[in-house]
């Protein structure tokens, strides 16, 4: 009996090794799907909503998690300008979200709602005008986040957006990130708090951009603090043609007072490892803010382990404005004209280009 339980154990682990192990897209569709948020943006030219779908997948399990990419099961119907999106998954969403109008009534986007059917599936429900809008269905990846528990998520959007349609090409559309907020007060120095400050700069930078025509879009407009990642993945979701990130600069706290107050200036980061890199980008911010607020300029910073520049898909940068320990730049930017003018030279950089890189896609 011994040898015989012993030859049973054996033949038992000889095929256990032997049977395959399921990949990764296998696993996917066994664990359980769930929808965690839809998000709505409204531009001047389209109105846009994102269903974020998400799975969790043990990081043992996943052999390539850089390559590895979730594919919610999904299906469209389109019937009398109603667009009906169905996914495979179950709603985490609050009760009372379902079956509300979760936009206000737009030139395009007149209805929306979401409900959950009887078998699990997540419904959402998009009545659009056709005459003036062209409606399109896309994903959006965000990056991948690794649990304490040794899990991976895995989030994709599916988006919809609702657009105008005109006889000349949509035009370039900006996300503006205004850094901190909430409880998060970035730097604190001669009275001044960065929130507030990169708040105001931001919201003067989006008049002027919308005077020229861009569509805007803002990660907060009020004291609220996004999440690194939901500021990034407005930029993926809106397929933006760059996202700006707008603080300003301090000093290590450890650094002794009299020192920190001896450096000023302005400098920008950018992430050459970024699938689109923004260094040109960034080197006109730089100079331009530099040049308009007569401020010393510092090297620009590759930082590739920032969250908002190596999550983004866009080209993206973070402009640190000015130095507020420094008493000069904390006097300049304590006065509301200085800020409209570092609005002006972000305008006018980032303006400038894409105005160069039409014209090198035109010689290309």
């Amino acid at each position: 009996m011994p040898v015989f339980i012993s030859y049973i154990t054996l033949f038992i682990a000889i095929l256990f090794l032997l049977s395959p192990v399921p990949a990764a897209a296998d696993l996917a569709e066994t664990l359980p799907a769930s929808i965690v948020a839809v998000k709505t943006f409204q531009l001047e030219h389209k109105d846009v909503v994102a269903v974020a779908v998400e799975t969790r997948l043990p990081a043992a399990s996943v052999p390539g998690p850089l390559a590895y990419t979730f594919e919610p099961q999904y299906h469209i119907t389109e019937k009398n300008n109603i667009l009906t999106l169905t996914v495979a998954a179950q709603s985490t969403l609050p009760a009372d979200s379902n079956a509300v109008t979760l936009v206000n009534f737009s030139p395009r986007l007149t209805r929306l709602a979401t409900n959950s059917d009887n078998n699990s599936d997540f419904i959402l429900t998009a009545a659009y005008s056709s005459r003036n809008t062209t409606a399109t269905v896309t994903t959006v990846k965000r990056k991948r986040v690794m649990q304490p528990d040794d899990t991976i998520i895995f989030r994709t959007y599916l988006v919809l957006t609702f657009s105008d349609t005109l006889t000349t090409p949509l035009p370039k559309t900006i996300v503006l990130d205004p850094g901190h907020g909430g409880t998060a007060l970035g730097a604190t120095s001669n009275y001044l708090l960065e929130k507030e400050l990169n708040l105001d700069i931001t919201l003067l930078s989006r008049d002027i951009f919308c005077q020229h025509g861009y569509d805007v879009y803002m990660t907060r407009t009020d004291d609220s603090n996004p999440s690194l990642l939901d500021r990034a993945d407005a930029a993926n979701i809106l397929q933006a043609d760059a996202f700006l990130a707008i603080h300003n600069n301090s000093m290590p706290t450890d650094m002794p007072d009299a020192a920190r107050k001896l450096y000023r200036g302005t400098t920008a980061l950018y992430n050459s490892s970024a699938p689109k890199p923004a260094k040109e980008l960034a080197t006109l911010l730089a100079n331009e803010l530099a040049g308009t607020l007569h401020l010393h300029q510092y090297p620009l910073q590759d930082r590739p382990g920032l969250v908002v520049l190596n999550s983004s898909w866009v080209p993206a940068v973070i402009v640190e404005v000015a130095m507020m320990p420094h008493p000069q730049d904390a006097k300049l930017l304590s006065q509301r004209i200085y800020r409209q003018q570092a609005a002006q030279a972000i305008f006018q950089a980032t303006d400038k280009y894409f105005s160069i890189t039409a014209l090198a896609a035109r010689r290309n």
